[in-house]
């Protein structure tokens, strides 16, 4: 199976979320999912990665499975937290490990660290050199209220401009009585984008598994 890297119009819009239930969701049918989370910054207390952790509640890795390869302290870009701790993020080391995951299991979903435009090394090499690298097709989470039409408009025209493979769009913590305008963002969003809404997805602590499901299908359909 493709697999996917899922980034976000800017940070916290809700990717790790959506990407755990993603992966619980698909695992309940059968497919051996896991999340990849390349770099963190922000670390917990214990010194861990606060994503991984959460894919950790949907799924117990096996032996040689790295859900983050770069984890840093300081909860700042990722450019700027590895010069803080005089260390340097290197592509090929996450691409090893991506490699392996994809060897070992069915898909592989990255989540990317905050916007699609944030530096990883510099202003030459950031989520878009890295998505590329890794050679995934990529879907884009954005925020479904006030600003996403602004927000993904431009964040789809940089993807575009970076000649990254942005396949659909899914709108995230999408209200249950959505108001006029949050009601109408989907189809203009794919009027000013050029890209479906392959989903919209509320926010809550116990996910309809079934919508993720569909997010995933209808993600599959861009790929034909």
């Amino acid at each position: 199976m493709p697999g996917i890297f899922v980034t976000g119009t800017h940070s916290n819009v809700g990717k790790t979320s959506f990407v755990t239930s993603l992966i619980q969701a698909l695992r309940e049918k059968g497919i051996d999912a896991v999340a990849y989370k390349p770099v963190q910054c922000g670390a917990t207390e214990a010194e861990t990665s606060p994503d991984a952790d959460r894919y950790r509640e949907v799924y117990d890795p096996e032996l040689g499975d790295v859900l983050c390869t770069y984890l840093f302290k300081p909860k700042v870009s990722p450019h700027l937290a590895a010069s803080m701790e005089d260390r340097l993020i290197e592509p090929e080391r996450i691409l090893r490990d991506y490699e392996f995951l994809e060897k070992m299991h069915d898909l592989v979903i990255v989540e990317g660290s905050g916007g699609l435009a944030v530096p990883l090394i510099d202003e030459h090499y950031g989520i878009p050199e890295l998505m590329n690298d890794l050679g995934l097709p990529g879907l884009l989470v954005a925020d479904a209220g006030v600003g996403t039409l602004n927000q993904t408009t431009m964040t789809v025209a940089y993807a575009k401009q970076k000649n990254v493979d942005l396949r659909g769009i899914v709108l995230n913590r999408y209200p249950d009585f959505p108001s006029v305008g949050v009601r109408h963002n989907p189809e203009m969003l794919e009027r000013t984008t050029g890209l479906p809404i392959v989903g919209k997805v509320p926010e809550t602590e116990d996910p309809d598994l079934s919508l993720y499901r569909s997010v995933y299908s209808e993600f599959l359909e861009t790929l034909k």
